[in-house]
């Protein structure tokens, strides 16, 4: 019953035993409403029984077929006490509906979710090992449409459906057979009738909403325009005032514009409004039919139709056509998130390079540098995220990234850590191409400081991950902590928390730097934090990243401060896919038209700090 993408998202998310239970709940659920009908019919005998002051058993049940719940109350019982028994069962009955149905959507919630977690660790999983031949960049953005939108919307409409089926389904069945065991002719009529008025219901429907969107894109042009011709009718109306008979023709193209936009405008807004009155002359007809049935039963010598019976037929009736109303909305609702589930196990199907470790070199460090010649990398879809890219970079030198989109320097310094592979091109480390070299120990030789690093439960010495042999004075020193080591009630042995107040402004970036300082690393990226109020805690900012530069150490910034800009020692232009232009700060403000305007856009002193 469910779109084939679907079904291959919950087998991922192996969810089997969960959706078993809730399974079984849902159809004791859906029991519940043909059995409240029956003891409801049974308390409307006692009723009737009461007010005609005469035993219940003498009235008969609602059908020969169905089991006549009096027989279960003890015998010789007054008719009150008959009906306390009855409501009793009721409310009973109600109270296991409604632990059963709180279990059931609590089991669900549980599968949906579970279902959304298997599936978030699996597109994590299988993002990681993409990652070894695609940039991550590339993969950005459909993980981001897996994640942020795709996933939610499979993982809410799955929920409702697990609430759905098949407890509807067994509530539509269960109600149906019991409608055909009181009275099998009216059912089947009730069903064949029900069954004709949706069919027409639809067709009008759809017959309606086929002409609707140009009905109302066509009164949305001619309002456009009416709403033009106000606006400019008096510069128009000098314009014609030479011409004869001018204004006398625009006057009459307006009145026909405004028929126009009558006519849609009323066509666009009333085109529901026939839906209430067709669903009133469905009921009525289905109630006319009910009636008319039910007073040739009753008025014909043979009763089979007794009231109570006619009483538990209408009840599951509106049962049966509730839960058919329920599945067909659900079924909708299944279809329109197909697509969404089939984007999904497309990004989950993309095929993994596999690499032979034992057949590729190693690398211990970077030593001479990094060579792109004529690099180009496609995203997940196939778009260029770089192009004919060609450029050397060195140890030694602090070295800047640019782009125009954000994404594109991205991509360029994930390939320096070992992230993907070019589809064209040569990817040099240290002379030797990428494709020689295994991938995990590339990734192994560089280290990423991101914007603000994420601390651990522990102290803050195991945070800055700082060796026993090593000299944390150093490397403290080094990274600007300096003075927030020195305020800490502990030093390095504070205990410090993610999200720790005690770390203001870009203490967490620096801990970063102090990580890439004792990692010994051979290829620092830099993801520079925004700027701040703070112009002494920058300049500490940016001596820690100038510790970063080495003759052993290839230093890449992406930078987000004027002072990191101008500090580089090479600054790198990317544009449309390419490098444009390299060189320092000053060098490119002179030479390239796109740098500077890039320059005033990002790095703007006077702008407002974001």
């Amino acid at each position: 019953m469910l779109p084939d993408p679907l079904e291959k998202l919950i087998r991922r998310s192996e969810q089997g035993s969960g959706l078993v239970v809730a399974a079984i709940l849902g159809t004791l659920a859906g029991l519940v409403v043909p059995a409240v009908n029956l003891l409801l019919g049974a308390i409307l005998r006692c009723l009737m029984a009461a007010q005609l002051q005469i035993d219940p058993h003498t009235i008969p049940g609602p059908s020969r077929f169905l089991p006549d719940v009096q027989n279960w109350l003890p015998s010789g019982i007054s008719t009150l006490a008959q009906l306390s028994y009855l409501l009793l069962a009721t409310f009973l009955l109600v109270l296991v509906a409604a632990a059963i149905l709180w279990q059931l959507y609590r089991q669900v919630q549980v599968a949906a979710v579970g279902f959304e977690c298997k599936l978030i660790e699996q597109l994590r999983e299988h993002a990681r090992q993409l990652a070894t031949s695609r940039t991550l960049s590339a993969q950005q953005s459909a993980l981001t449409d897996a994640l942020d939108y795709h996933l939610p919307r499979v993982r809410a409409v799955l929920a409702r459906w697990w609430r759905t089926f098949p407890r509807h389904a067994v509530q539509l069945g269960c109600c149906i057979v019991f409608c055909l065991l009181v009275q099998p002719m009216l059912a089947i009529l009730t069903i064949v009738a029900t069954g004709l008025i949706y069919l027409v219901y639809r067709s009008l429907d759809r017959i309606k909403r086929s002409a609707l969107p140009v009905v109302r894109e066509r009164a949305g042009q001619l309002r456009a325009s009416i709403v033009d011709d106000c606006l400019q009718g008096p510069l128009r109306q000098s314009h014609h005032n030479s011409a004869a008979n001018g204004q006398g023709s625009r006057n009459e193209r307006l009145a026909e514009q405004l028929a126009g936009y009558r006519r849609d405008a009323i066509r666009s807004l009333n085109s529901s409004s026939w839906k209430l009155p067709v669903l009133l002359v469905v009921f009525s007809l289905v109630v006319g039919v009910l009636l008319f049935l039910l007073a040739v039963q009753l008025l014909s010598s043979d009763a089979r139709f007794t009231v109570s019976g006619a009483f538990v037929f209408a009840l599951c009736f509106v049962g049966a056509a509730v839960s058919a109303a329920r599945l067909q909305r659900m079924l909708r609702d299944l279809k329109s998130i197909a697509a969404a589930a089939e984007s999904l196990n497309q990004f989950l199907a993309i095929p993994v390079e596999e690499f032979d470790a034992e057949s590729l070199k190693r690398i211990e460090r970077v030593v001479a540098g990094i060579e792109m010649d004529h690099v180009t990398v496609h995203d997940s879809s196939n778009r260029k995220l770089l192009e004919n890219l060609s450029l050397k970079l060195e140890p030694g030198k602090l070295i800047g990234v640019v782009a125009t989109e954000p994404l594109q320097a991205r991509a360029l310094v994930e390939l320096l850590m070992g992230f993907g592979r070019p589809v064209s091109g040569r990817l040099l480390f240290d002379g030797v191409p990428v494709t020689d070299l295994d991938p995990s120990t590339i990734t192994k030789t560089t280290h990423w400081i991101p914007q603000s690093s994420e601390l651990l439960a522990g102290s803050l010495r195991d945070n800055l991950a700082i060796g026993k042999e090593q000299d944390a004075t150093a490397i403290v020193g080094a990274s600007g902590l300096t003075e927030t080591v020195q305020r800490l009630p502990d030093a390095l042995q504070t205990l410090v928390s993610p999200r720790d107040d005690r770390l203001r402004g870009d203490d967490p970036f620096r801990i970063g730097i102090a990580r890439s300082l004792a990692s010994d690393a051979s290829v620092v990226v830099v993801d520079e934090p925004e700027r701040t109020y703070d112009t002494e805690g920058e300049r500490r900012t940016l001596e820690a990243i100038r510790s970063l530069v080495s003759s052993r150490v290839l230093s890449v910034v992406l930078p987000r401060r004027l002072l990191t800009l101008r500090e580089c020692d090479m600054v790198v232009m990317v544009n449309e896919h390419t490098v444009v232009e390299t060189g320092t700060h000053s060098e490119l403000l002179q030479r390239n038209e796109y740098y500077r305007h890039l320059n005033y856009l990002r790095f703007n002193p006077f702008q407002a700090v974001r």
